[in-house]
Parts: structure tokens; sequence; C-alpha cells
């Protein structure tokens, strides 16, 4: 538990050095996924997410681009902190790994809970054909970085 809720945040990295090299390549890909979110003109929704257009007066479409932004902004505060924690906090890359495992997780069981069928989609969304494969991939990171590194202090 220490491992992942380490007394002192600092910048004493103890497990297996490819985490953090894994979880930079997160960071960019979550920076990258959530200003997409916030800057495209449909939040990505249409254009990237394959979801439908839809009529009406006033225009619900607006609804589901303002929360695909909104949603992206939440991303883009995620990925800083997990920027930060690279700069100056490595003793958290665990906790940052499960944070990822618990949002993948998150996302696949809203995602089940309540689902859209395929009308209202115009082909598969990345998102829902990357979340396993993220999960998988931060869940083995996750205890590859609680592993202590053969480099690694012992105290």
């Amino acid at each position: 538990m220490n491992s992942i809720f380490p007394t002192t945040a600092d910048n004493n990295y103890r497990g297996n050095h490819i985490a953090p090299w894994v979880l930079l390549a997160f960071v960019v890909l979550f920076f990258v996924r959530s200003l997409i979110h916030v800057f495209k003109t449909d939040g990505g929704a249409n254009s990237i997410a394959s979801i439908i257009t839809f009529s009406g007066s006033p225009d619900p479409d607006q609804v589901i681009y303002l929360l695909f932004a909104l949603w992206g902004g939440q991303q883009l505060v995620t990925a800083f902190i997990m920027a930060i924690v690279l700069w100056r906090y490595r003793s958290l890359v665990p906790l940052m790994f499960l944070v990822i495992v618990i949002e993948q997780l998150t996302r696949i069981g809203t995602g089940m809970l309540k689902p859209l069928s395929a009308d209202f989609y115009a082909h598969t969304p990345p998102g829902v054909t990357a979340n396993v494969p993220i999960l998988i991939i931060a869940a083995v990171m996750l205890v590859l970085s609680l592993r202590p590194s053969a480099k690694s202090p012992k105290n």
C-alpha cells in the first residue's frame, strides 16, 4: 500500500524503469485526446466517435458537443496531473496507473450500464476499441511500477 500511497511524494521512483515511459505515452495520448474534445467544433462526437447527428430545435447536438468538451476538460486536468507526477513526484507513478485502471473500468462499466446501440454510430468509435487495451497496459504497468527495480535503492 505504501507504494501506491507513499507517505512522502517525491521523485524517488523505485519501480520498473519502463513504467514511467509508458505513463509518458499515456500523458501524450490523453493530452491530445482532451484537446480534441475541448477544441474541435463537435467535440469529436461526430467526427471521431461517429455519433450520428440529431435534429430538433433547439439543436440537441449542441448539448452533446458541450458534454464532450467538458469531458475533454476533465481529461486535460488528469493528463496535467500525470505530467506533474512524471516531472516532480515520480513516487506517485503507481498511483497514476491505478487512476488509469479505475478510469478504464469506469468507462467500460458505464458503457455496459448505459449502452448505445449501433443505430447511434456511423462506425465503431475508437474509444470502444481502445478501452480494453489501455486497461490491460495500465494494469501491467501498475504491477511493474510496484515491483522494485534492481537499480532502486533499498530503504
